[in-house]
């Protein structure tokens, strides 16, 4: 992985010093997420097998604020982004009694990426692009919101205290993406690239007490309105 970041920023040193077009851009990512699920020392396959029953994705979003050099059919991404990430749990009973409850957990996360991207021009104002990158996690909070039943009746919705859980704070994430891209006048375009990043550790810090981890991943679309300048 290490050669892997050193390779991109000699790429990014490369492309610097001939740049035929840069950009500045901010960045919307609707996106839905998961994760895939992985076990303990302790923990047998049939247990994950349904604690991953008890599991859904769910939708989250994106935004940051992206600098973009193109020299040719190769160019690099690079910039800040934040990630609400997360899944749900289904329903499930609580404790003994006749009561049960969901929850929803909402992880966020600030990332530097960095894209290499790939292009196609189709016209001088339309172009395509295929992109292959990595990007630093930094882990900022994760949230456990447990709405309780008592039959189909709610009761109750709480937060639930993640204070001694052992979060892993950063983490490395792979990213792929194709997408559309439309000059709309010689100082702006706009961006359609449907992606796809999936974390590569997971949430949590390694040690013999984790039940589970899991590594998210997000399906979407980045919309990108891009300043450029030469």
């Amino acid at each position: 992985m290490h050669r892997f970041f050193l390779l991109l920023c000699l790429i990014s040193f490369g492309l610097s010093a001939q740049t035929l077009e840069r950009s500045f851009g901010l960045e919307l990512t609707p996106h839905y997420a998961s994760s895939r699920i992985t076990g303990g020392s302790n923990v047998t396959f049939s247990e994950l097998e349904r604690l991953d029953s008890l599991e859904s994705g769910a939708y989250g979003y994106g935004a940051g604020l992206v600098y973009e050099s193109r020299v040719e059919r190769i160019g690099f991404t690079t910039g800040l982004r934040y990630t609400r990430t997360g899944l749900d749990r289904l329903r499930q009973p609580l404790d003994a009694g006749s009561q049960s409850f969901t929850e929803t957990v909402s992880a966020h996360y600030l990332a530097v990426p960095f894209d290499v991207n790939f292009y196609q021009d189709i016209s001088e104002a339309n172009r395509v692009l295929f992109s292959l990158g990595a990007g630093l996690q930094y882990h900022l909070s994760t949230q456990t919101r447990r709405t309780i039943y008592d039959g189909d009746r709610e009761v109750e919705t709480r937060e639930v205290d993640n204070s001694t859980t052992e979060f892993r704070p950063l983490l490395v994430s792979f990213s792929t993406a194709i997408g559309y891209d439309r000059k709309l006048s010689p100082d702006y375009a706009i961006r359609f690239q449907p992606y796809f990043q999936f974390f590569l550790q997971g949430n949590l810090r390694e040690n013999a007490d984790i039940r589970a981890n899991r590594n998210y991943y997000q399906v979407g679309l980045r919309l990108v309105v891009r300043r450029l300048f030469i």
